[in-house]
């Protein structure tokens, strides 16, 4: 059984699929699901390309599984979603492959919904003003996933690619009520914001403190890798920061190991609370603070996204 995109989108919509994540990180880490670190492999030419490989098991849902990605961080350029590939899910008592899925759609939908689970905690309760910065798949989904847990009025959106900006306004006429405004500068898209996500494929700092509101919440999204970042330093100094794994925080997130580096910190020096944590303890919660989520994804989540996809269409 292969399950692909125009399936997932029917089987996993967004409300149950922030379910899913809650019921997932409400697990116990230690015992309950074993996560390594994903595996890369950088292609050395002018691409940027890596692939990446990100087992993992989930002991109380007897599944293990795998996914297999390629990251092309420049795809936009043609048209095309930075994130391609595969999700094999396994049943634990005999080791059958139960089924595929593809992989672009399970991670498009569970790393907006994880998102929507950080904000659901961490954004001021009355928040209404959403900024996104970038225009591909992750913006449209972060979109999607925000309006499920605030009530929100105005949308700004940012993109390098103007049009791309302008074509993900002109789609999201679906949602009465909303102000969507296209803005020539990061500035001015988050100025005014309450929440912010970025989902871009900078290198390089775009978001800096000087733009922020005090009790702004963002969703660190784009950035991947322990070489690049999307919020300056200065962001991440002042901000009470979550993630949602610690091991994969420290090995991989630039936004956190770049700004550890110039101050001669650990990475996870930054970190308040993980996001099963946060779950557990809502009292981690200052409202009085900026606060950051920096999401990485991990394996477990496209696991539980898929399985829900599988029993669904199992029946």
């Amino acid at each position: 059984m292969f399950i692909d995109n125009d399936q997932i989108e029917k089987l996993l919509p967004m409300s149950e699929c922030i379910e899913v994540m809650q019921a997932l990180f409400l697990l116990n880490a230690e015992t309950d699901i074993v996560n390594p670190l994903r595996s890369t492999m950088p292609l050395h030419n002018d691409s940027r390309g890596v692939m990446g490989v990100m087992p993992a098991y989930i002991r109380p849902y007897e599944v293990m599984g795998i996914k297999v990605l390629s990251i092309f961080p420049d795809n936009y350029k043609k048209g095309l979603s930075s994130h391609q590939g595969i999700i094999h899910l396994y049943e634990t008592r005999t080791g059958q492959l139960m089924t595929s899925l593809d992989a672009d759609g399970i991670t498009g939908i569970r790393t907006a919904a994880v998102s929507a689970l950080a904000t659901k905690h961490l954004a001021i309760p009355n928040a209404k003003a959403l900024c996104i910065l970038g225009s591909g798949v992750q913006a449209r989904k972060h979109i999607e996933a925000m309006l499920e847990i605030r009530d929100i009025e105005k949308i700004t959106l940012w993109s390098l690619n103007k049009s791309s900006a302008e074509r993900l306004a002109g789609d999201m006429e679906q949602y009465e009520g909303i102000d969507f405004k296209v803005c020539d500068t990061v500035r001015e898209a988050a100025m005014d914001a309450d929440i912010i996500c970025t989902v871009t494929a900078a290198k390089k700092p775009i978001l800096e403190n000087a733009y922020l509101k005090p009790h702004v919440h963002i969703n660190a999204v784009g950035a991947c890798t322990a070489t690049t970042r999307e919020l300056a330093s200065e962001i991440i100094n002042t901000s009470d920061v979550y993630v949602d794994n610690r091991v994969s925080a420290a090995n991989e997130a630039g936004e956190l190991l770049l700004p550890a580096k110039e101050n001669g910190h650990d990475a996870l020096d930054f970190v308040k609370a993980d996001i099963s944590e946060l779950l557990k303890d809502s009292s981690r919660y200052d409202a009085s603070r900026k606060t950051v989520f920096k999401s990485l994804g991990i394996a477990s989540e496209d696991l539980a996204a898929g399985l829900l996809c599988y029993t669904k269409l199992k029946g």
